[in-house]
């Protein structure tokens, strides 16, 4: 199934602002989990993933029992690999000293190979990232989460105590109907919570599936749509460009400005795709810089390859082929190393917005 933009929702709803700034609402604690955790965990058992999707997004949280009685207890996702303690080889992968990482888990939505959270938590953890960040700064911006029967989703987390920015949106576009609503979650990271009519979407048991796609913002979606297509071998799934004085009035662009948005991930499986949106006609502050370890919120994505060389060889390519700007930073080759994922080749790609992509060889 094509998933349809989450932006799109804010295009199309007049009630929705794109430039209203982002509620730091408080979250009530989530019921206590009895997650039992283990000092070092073994490395994730191998299965059959695709290279085009992420296996999981990189989530750096102030509150580690907090972090997992949300994804875990509220949202039922599955505890793949827990890992408390140090992890010395991904801290220095990710440039900070090598006691700073001190807890970890990977989560996967039951059934689900793909589109998980990286739960981390660093000794001192850093500023959440988009603490003040306005919507059209360039920066990873949110978390999509399927819902089975958003109504009962939404009312039960509101009866927890969750705020949310709005109360559930509707749009339809090309006979295609979708429900959304979003959650300003811990760590300034915003949740939005998706259903679209007719095309229910795997979910745990409790209702919620994560992660069907995650929202980045860039400079210039086509110099990343060559990233993503020519390196990581993904296939645009979607592509909507928005214009026009209606656009413009929406969502408050100046005149002649635009929104160009892609989805990118394997054709076949909705889960581990990116949103890659684009204000056009608007000055927008680069807070990808910003996005590194220790700091809090999403940091980045990572990806199960069969061939890391092969990888890095058509990042060579293209970086031949387009010149400096084909890549934010040269790629990074790191080896052979033993890190949560267990002893793999990695490497660090970035895209040239500034995403950065860790590459794991999984064959």
């Amino acid at each position: 199934m094509l998933r349809v933009s989450s932006v799109l929702v804010c295009v199309l709803l007049a009630s929705c602002s794109l430039f209203a700034p982002l509620q730091r609402m408080p979250l009530p604690a989530p019921p206590a989990t009895n997650e039992e955790s283990a000092p070092v965990s073994s490395a994730p058992a191998a299965v059959a993933v695709d290279p085009r999707a992420y296996a999981y997004v990189v989530l750096s949280v102030a509150d580690m029992d907090l972090a997992l009685a949300l994804w875990v207890q509220r949202f039922g996702m599955q505890v793949v690999v827990r890992r408390v303690g140090t992890d010395p080889q991904l801290a220095r992968l990710w440039g900070v000293a090598p006691d700073a990482i001190i807890d970890q888990a990977l989560l996967l939505t039951p059934g689900m190979a793909q589109g998980g959270v990286h739960l981390v938590r660093f000794k001192l953890p850093g500023a959440a990232i988009r603490e003040n960040a306005a919507p059209t700064d360039l920066v990873l911006k949110s978390i999509d989460i399927a819902a089975r029967d958003i109504f009962a989703r939404h009312a039960e987390l509101e009866a927890a105590g969750y705020q949310f920015r709005s109360k559930i949106g509707r749009f339809e576009t090309d006979g295609v109907v979708v429900h959304e609503v979003h959650l300003p979650g811990p760590d300034a990271v915003n949740l939005v919570f998706l259903e679209q009519e007719g095309k229910p979407e795997p979910t745990s048991p409790k209702g919620y599936g994560v992660a069907p796609q995650i929202v980045a913002t860039s400079p210039d979606n086509k110099r990343e749509k060559a990233f993503f297509e020519r390196v990581l071998a993904m296939n645009e799934a979607s592509y909507h460009r928005f214009s026009g004085p209606e656009v413009e009035r929406t969502i408050g662009l100046p005149p002649g400005g635009a929104l160009d948005v892609r989805i990118f991930g394997a054709p076949d499986y909705d889960y581990g795709r990116l949103e890659i949106v684009q204000y056009e006609g608007v000055k927008s502050n680069d807070l990808y810089p910003t996005i590194k370890a220790p700091a809090r919120g999403l940091l980045s994505v990572t990806f199960f390859v069969p061939d890391v060389a092969a990888v890095l060889a058509r990042a060579a390519q293209l970086q031949t082929d387009a010149g400096a700007g084909a890549m934010r930073a040269a790629p990074v080759d790191h080896g052979v190393v033993e890190t949560i994922f267990g002893k793999q080749h990695m490497a660090t790609l970035t895209s040239p917005a500034g995403l950065r992509v860790d590459l794991v060889e999984r064959r």
